[in-house]
């Protein structure tokens, strides 16, 4: 019994020199080199990298508007032109031909009119009034077409013995009323609440309470009546717009006849050239349609640029892809000529995966850099994202991505149509808060915390944690600017422990990324 007490004793007595020996190890130890950082307060940013294609936003194709041969080509690719700028000619006799004919055609018969005309100048006394009477019932047909149009505008019948307002008043009228009686409803309710309010607190009398009750019902009535009535009244206006459109048509149908009564009035007042006086103004208006229809064809001879911008490419010859249209090639109507980009500011289109679409947003901020960059960067804002997820065009990503668009605050020179770039999107942005790098931040069962280095000692401090990037994380709670903390998650650092700043070429600070 005494020899296995004695083993006791003594094992308690080892196990008591382990623990003072581990202490005093710790405590007597030298001070353990760590990374430290100061924080401060700094910009905190949060980017969604992406690859994009740099694009101009509106890219046409120009057509020959005629057939014939190319004259002469005045622009290259990558000029710069304004709306209206001459690009290219086409040759076309026979379309000059067939103006100066339709011109011909036109001095003729303009002279035959004018022949005839001069022929039958003085007309058959007998049939003067008839023709004054329809010079009469034209202007009252005009007259009354002028009401009718005015009445159709006003929403007025006048014509039909309405007379009053116009539409447009009636519904002014009809929405004030309306807007009233819902302010009188408001305002009833309003008071109504409040007096049961009182009366439940036995602050009025039942009588009071009714009373406000009567008046909110009798407000409903009449909001209920005003919408009604602006209901009932857009229904009257429309199908009286219906009425004014065919008093409108009705008197354009009784001008048409008083013209056309007018010109029988006066065919009928000449004597046995009427026909002819007749048939040589339709041969005169005939003939000047042909010529502007001659004067349109050659218009289409000068290929034009139908707005500003930038000329992409010069189409090639049909068949051979390696030579350019020149002077003198055949070209056919609608055959492509030229491509060219609107004068606009560049945009960027990027494909966002699906996971990462819901931190992106119209009028974010974005950074567009590239290879061909160097140190250059361009920002620019999301304008619109894609209603549509798609299919990724990597076969390997089986996640699909919103097309998403980025408009350039600014150009280079040598940016150009189709080149690829890199986009950062900002997707959160905080210009002054506290942060601290990803790895001076620890967790346990009690929550996260840090290492702060007092006095040559790491001290546990908890914090509170907000967002958090690759490399920094926000602190919400817990430090202070100036507060020095280790950053070193691979050292074995313990509460207390005595730590030394190791030697660093390049220390890093808190300042957001």
């Amino acid at each position: 019994m005494n020899r296995r007490r004695n083993t006791l004793i003594v094992v308690a007595a080892l196990a008591l020199i382990v623990i003072v020996g581990f202490f005093a190890s710790r405590h007597g130890a030298a001070a353990m080199p760590v990374r430290e950082v100061v924080v401060h307060y700094g910009a905190f940013r949060t980017k969604l990298p992406e690859t994009g294609v740099v694009q101009l936003p509106r890219s046409i194709t120009i057509p020959a508007s005629a057939a014939g041969n190319l004259g002469l080509i005045e622009v290259h690719a990558g000029e710069r032109v304004a709306a209206g700028q001459l690009l290219a000619t086409i040759i076309n006799d026979q379309l000059i031909s067939n103006l100066h004919d339709a011109q011909d055609n036109v001095l003729a018969a303009q002279g035959k009119a004018q022949s005839v005309s001069e022929t039958n100048g003085v007309l058959p006394e007998q049939n003067r009034s008839a023709v004054l009477q329809a010079q009469a019932n034209l202007v009252a047909a005009r007259s009354a077409l002028t009401q009718a149009r005015q009445d159709l505008v006003a929403g007025a019948q006048s014509g039909l013995g309405y007379g009053g307002q116009t539409a447009q008043e009636q519904r002014l009228a009809a929405d004030t009323a309306l807007a009233k009686a819902q302010t009188d409803l408001g305002e009833a309710k309003r008071t109504y609440d409040a007096n049961q309010y009182l009366y439940a607190q036995k602050g009025i009398s039942r009588d009071l309470l009714m009373q406000s009750k009567a008046r909110y019902d009798e407000a409903q009535a009449t909001y209920d009546q005003a919408r009604s009535e602006r209901q009932i009244l857009g229904g009257t206006l429309a199908r009286e717009n219906a009425v004014l459109s065919e008093r409108v048509r009705s008197a354009q149908d009784s001008l048409r006849e008083s013209e056309a009564a007018l010109a029988s009035a006066r065919a009928s007042a000449s004597e046995s050239k009427a026909g002819d006086l007749q048939s040589a103004r339709a041969d005169s208006e005939r003939a000047a349609a042909d010529l502007a229809f001659a004067q349109r064809q050659v218009a289409r001879l000068q290929v034009t640029a139908p707005l500003a911008g930038v000329i992409e490419s010069v189409a090639s010859q049909p068949g051979d892809s390696l030579r350019p249209v020149q002077p003198g090639d055949a070209v056919t109507a609608g055959q492509a000529l030229f491509t060219m980009a609107a004068d606009e500011r560049y945009i960027v289109r990027t494909k966002v995966d699906e996971q990462d679409i819901a931190a992106v947003r119209a009028g974010q901020r974005a950074v567009v850099s590239g290879e061909d960059f160097g140190t250059a960067t361009l920002g620019g804002r999301v304008v619109s994202i894609s209603p549509i997820a798609q299919k990724s065009d990597d076969p390997s990503n089986t996640s699909r991505q919103v097309l998403t668009t980025i408009a350039l605050d600014r150009t280079l020179p040598f940016l150009r149509d189709g080149m690829t770039v890199d986009v950062d999107i900002v997707t959160h942005d905080q210009p002054h808060v506290l942060t601290v790098p990803t790895d001076a931040v620890r967790k346990d069962d009690r929550g996260n915390y840090v290492f702060v280095v007092d006095r040559g000692r790491a001290t546990r401090t908890a914090v509170k944690l907000g967002a958090q990037n690759d490399t920094q994380v926000v602190v919400l709670s817990g430090l202070h600017a100036g507060n020095i903390v280790v950053d070193d998650k691979a050292a074995t650092v313990a509460a207390n422990d005595r730590v030394t700043p190791a030697p660093s070429p390049s220390p890093v600070t808190s300042a957001g990324p």
